[in-house]
């Protein structure tokens, strides 16, 4: 009774799955990516517009949407109570944000376009883009957005969305 070793292949690789492979949840990089793009973009809305359509391809806008929209909206990630996550860096955070903007009707309606054109073009941030309104009307966050003039943006923007 001689037991006989199976052959074995050497050289193979156990291949896995693509569905098994997870890819990091990783909104920092995200945010870093976007704040770099959009500082770059310059004062011009029409390159921010044009930087969000070209880079939808390359980042996860689905699986960022969050933060997507806090940082066009506020200018960088934004904590549980509203307040921004940059820890005082300006490489983390943008000034192509509606906080930020001029407070007049013409320029509160250029930010409504390119959120127009990035819903548009990407018909799933649509469902994102209402929570993140939705949010910003939360009484404990309410305040914190005050402080930024949205009181004055907010029926400017909305109705154009």
């Amino acid at each position: 009774m001689n037991k006989h070793q199976k052959p074995v292949l050497t050289g193979q690789r156990f291949k896995t799955r693509k569905r098994d492979e997870k890819e990091k949840f990783e909104p920092t990089v995200f945010r870093d990516t976007l704040v770099q793009g959009l500082n770059e973009a310059g004062d011009d809305l029409e390159a921010v517009a044009k930087f969000l359509d070209s880079t939808g391809s390359r980042l996860d806008y689905r699986r960022y949407a969050d933060t997507l929209f806090d940082i066009l909206v506020a200018g960088s990630m934004l904590a549980p109570g509203g307040t921004r996550i940059d820890d005082g860096d300006k490489t983390k955070k943008t000034n192509h944000c509606v906080f930020s903007a001029n407070e007049d009707h013409e320029t509160i309606r250029n930010y409504a376009q390119v959120f127009n054109k990035l819903i548009r073009r990407y018909k799933y941030l649509e469902k994102a883009f209402e929570d993140e309104m939705k949010k910003a009307l939360r009484p404990h966050l309410l305040s914190s957005f005050l402080k930024h003039g949205w009181q004055k943006k907010m029926p400017t923007l909305l109705p154009r969305l």
